[in-house]
């Protein structure tokens, strides 16, 4: 069906998935934001990590798009150990500064209480801009930012979050991709690298 964001969902935090909407299927580069209606099914299928406080529309595909493209470049810095350029820290700052957000206490008869986080801003364009650009923010600043990977099988262009050390592709089928690709280089008498 036409418009379906066909790209992978893995449950990863909102920038990765972001980053992750440009990706390769049978050798082939795709973007994921390229269509509206594809923007919208990648959005929709984000949708219960993203907050739901807004009013007003998502944001434009122009608008992922560009805040990927800064995602991508502070992903990739903090994967090579290095620090991103000042105008990709700035404007991850200012998507996080689109909608400024307290974090408040709540409390409700007979259930335990709870941590909620409050925009002070109604538009869910800029809710959604934040969220995901706080989220980069944390994923590059926080220590565990040496658990991001850049999926190492032939041809994934993907990034993930390392759920355990030896860890190395993005899902089971870059690994088995990357196991084939190795035992052909190997049974071939190619040259590897790894």
């Amino acid at each position: 069906m036409a418009g379906l964001y066909r790209g992978p969902l893995r449950n990863e935090p909102l920038a990765i998935e972001l980053h992750n909407t440009l990706y390769a299927g049978q050798g082939e580069p795709f973007d994921g934001l390229a269509e509206p209606a594809s923007a919208a099914s990648w959005l929709h299928g984000v949708r219960d990590r993203l907050p739901a406080s807004g009013t007003g529309r998502d944001p434009t595909p122009d608008e992922l798009v560009a805040l990927r493209h800064f995602v991508r470049k502070a992903l990739h810095a903090a994967i090579e150990n290095r620090a991103p350029s000042r105008a990709t820290v700035d404007a991850l700052n200012q998507a996080s500064a689109r909608a400024p957000h307290s974090t408040a206490a709540r409390w409700r008869q007979s259930l335990p209480p709870e941590r909620t986080i409050r925009y002070h801003s109604t538009r869910q364009t800029d809710i959604v801009v934040s969220a995901i650009a706080a989220n980069a923010i944390e994923l590059i600043t926080a220590p565990s930012r040496e658990e991001l990977k850049a999926c190492g099988a032939p041809g994934c262009v993907l990034v993930f979050r390392k759920q355990h050390p030896r860890q190395e592709w993005c899902s089971d089928a870059c690994g088995n991709r990357a196991r084939q690709a190795r035992h052909y280089r190997r049974v071939h008498g190619l040259q590897t690298d790894r």
